[in-house]
């Protein structure tokens, strides 16, 4: 059997506030993912892989609570592009603020996936305040629901636009 070649391997780490929904939006990504949980909380990673165009990308979800910061860290290490989740009916938070200031300062690429739920609809002054911290530097926002299989499409492309 003759194994597939790919053209390049990516690290992605998907970040965010505990709860903002990155486990949901990473098993919609990759069904067969696996995620390290305890009594429904993300408390080690998230891990799957998935193909587009020849690139391997490997998903690597971080626990959101500050407590398990070191696992975040670790898991970061070396990552290529990342997808920070955020969810809009939680607003931002110290949390939200410290990690973005970390990509920032790392000079990272990637961009912010705005998790739509059902009773939360776009909240342009949160956009407006995420805007604002982002500055100077200019990230991309997807927006959609982590449960809808159809955002796969807008996610991978976004990853693509990115390399």
């Amino acid at each position: 059997m003759e194994q597939r070649r790919f053209k390049r391997r990516v690290k992605v780490v998907v970040l965010g506030n505990a709860e903002a929904g990155k486990s949901t939006l990473i098993k919609t990504l990759i069904p067969d993912s696996i995620n390290i949980e305890y009594k429904g909380r993300t408390i080690a990673l998230d891990f799957g892989v998935i193909e587009k165009n020849g690139i391997r990308f490997h998903i690597f979800g971080t626990p959101g609570q500050r407590r398990f910061e070191i696992v975040r860290d670790v898991i970061s290490e070396g990552a290529d592009l990342f997808i920070y989740v955020f969810d809009p009916s939680l607003g931002i938070s110290r949390y939200d603020s410290e990690v973005i200031s970390l990509l920032k300062e790392k000079r990272l690429k990637g961009f912010f996936f705005i998790n739509l739920r059902e009773s939360s609809g776009r909240d342009l002054n949160v956009e407006k305040e995420l805007s604002t911290l982002l500055k100077p530097k200019n990230y991309h926002f997807v927006f959609g629901s982590a449960k809808d299989s159809d955002i796969k499409k807008d996610i991978l492309d976004e990853l693509l636009n990115l390399l």
